[in-house]
């Protein structure tokens, strides 16, 4: 029956899923368009509906759907907070569904379940080579191609729609379920930041919530790296190229500068200094270089130049201990070429994180927990749900790491018990995201659609509608 009601929700969820890959949410642009698209979309299919005033209706066995404004003084201060230099405005929201199930633990079921997804998506130019405009979504060959249609757009519409379909066959859970949408997790993590509580339905100490982000992963993640960005200020000394010794090239110094914090990239990475979350993984902590811009003639030795760069880290290593290796690496870089050097961060001070830590080997260490049972639930609905493709049937999820960041973090050990709350990421199999022609199988987004509504009845319950 379940699968049934997905299968007959595909090509709705599909349009919507173009409707808002369709829509710019980069940082520059903003997420109120998407996310209110969204909070729409919830309110219709989930909650109350609206009266044409725009005014809340309140109706029986509905979720209970708001906007969340992003306080900048709510949350500047709170673990986790990445400085920006841009203002929270009245765009800046996250989006929150919640049912309140008729089982909180006292007498039934004590088991509650967080779907998180974020809508901001990271810039794209059709001049950089795409082959159709990147926020002109196109279906070609089983796949969406748009920017965010793998990351994480289509995840987003999965979970969404994975509810909806319970919904329309008459079903509700039984115990709490709460769907958020949140901004600002290419850059920051910010919005996952202020929804961390409000996201999660209010709990005890006994109960035990899951919480799945449909990343664009196609395996279950059990750890991810930490992430730091800063930006660098390089000051030479200006001369006409005729005189190019007497002076200092600010660019040029930049490339020697990077090559030193490569060095570092080499020295993080080596055997002796890897976390046991990522054996086996080539090269899992990589540096980036990813924005630099000086000078203003060709025939000027240029003064001064600034580049942008981002740095991953172990699991277990503080930022304060990453701030130091950046620092003193640059500084004895730039000491010994005579520049000048300022050092600020912006963006990202994201902590690595194992998300499982009984399947830090990608299998499990033996004793029953929350999480293998989390894991274990999560497989068997995959498994179903995956059945009818003769290259998946039978095959069991992988369980390994990521070498990137996500909002995960915010609901790992780091800020939660892990006897009460477990995360992971699994979602469609995308392909280039953040480059270009980035595309999202179609039949991966139905597979992970039904795989979340069928770990809804795994790990809620499910309870028919009562219409009288």
């Amino acid at each position: 029956e379940i699968k049934s009601a997905v299968d007959a929700i595909q090509c709705e969820a599909t349009e919507f899923l173009k409707t808002i890959v369709a829509i710019d949410s980069t940082l520059d642009k903003g997420e109120g368009e998407v996310q209110t698209a969204i909070l729409n979309k919830l309110q219709e299919a989930l909650g109350s509906g609206l009266e044409l005033s725009g005014v809340k209706r309140k109706q029986p066995n509905s979720f209970d759907v708001n906007c969340i404004p992003v306080i900048l003084d709510k949350i500047k201060d709170k673990r986790g907070f990445s400085p920006v230099d841009w203002n929270y405005d009245e765009s800046k929201f996250n989006v929150v569904a919640s049912y309140q199930g008729c089982s909180d633990g006292s007498g039934g079921s004590n088991k509650a379940l967080l779907l998180q997804g974020h809508v901001d998506v990271v810039p794209a130019n059709e001049s950089d080579g795409w082959t159709h405009p990147p926020f002109s979504p196109i279906i070609k060959d089983g796949r969406m191609y748009g920017r965010g249609s793998g990351d994480m757009k289509a995840g987003v519409v999965a979970m969404i729609y994975a509810v909806i379909a319970l919904r329309r066959i008459g079903y509700l859970p039984r115990t709490n379920l709460t769907i958020c949408t949140v901004i600002e997790e290419e850059c920051t993590g910010n919005g996952a930041l202020a929804a961390n509580h409000t996201s999660l339905l209010p709990f005890s100490d006994k109960t035990k919530t899951a919480v799945i982000i449909p990343e664009p992963f196609e395996f279950i993640v059990n750890a991810q790296m930490g992430v730091l960005w800063f930006n660098a200020k390089i000051t030479g000394k200006p001369c006409h190229v005729l005189q190019t010794s007497a002076g200092s090239n600010a660019i040029e110094g930049a490339f020697s500068l990077f090559a030193a914090l490569k060095a570092l990239e080499e020295k993080y990475n080596e055997p002796s200094n890897r976390h046991p979350a990522y054996k086996g993984i080539d090269h899992p902590v990589n540096f980036n270089l990813g924005k630099i811009e000086g000078g203003n003639w060709a025939s000027s030795v240029p003064s001064s130049c600034r580049f942008e760069a981002r740095v991953g880290f172990w699991p277990g290593v503080t930022i304060e201990a990453v701030k130091q290796d950046i620092e003193s690496t640059l500084n004895d870089e730039a000491n010994k070429l005579g520049l000048g050097l300022e050092i600020a961060y912006r963006g990202f001070q994201a902590d690595g994180a194992v998300l499982l830590p009984d399947f830090v080997g990608g299998e499990a260490s033996g004793k029953k927990s929350l999480q293998t049972d989390f894991v274990d639930s999560l497989q068997k609905c995959y498994k179903t749900a995956s059945a009818e493709d003769e290259s998946k049937a039978g095959r069991k999820l992988l369980v390994k790491p990521i070498t990137c960041t996500c909002d995960a973090r915010f609901y790992s050990s780091l800020y939660h018990n892990s006897d009460n709350v477990v995360v992971t990421c699994f979602g469609p199999e995308s392909d280039s995201i953040h480059g270009v022609d980035e595309s999202v199988s179609l039949k991966s987004f139905r597979d992970c659609m039904l795989t979340i509504a069928l770990f809804v009845e795994e790990w809620c319950g499910l309870e028919k509608e009562d219409t009288e």
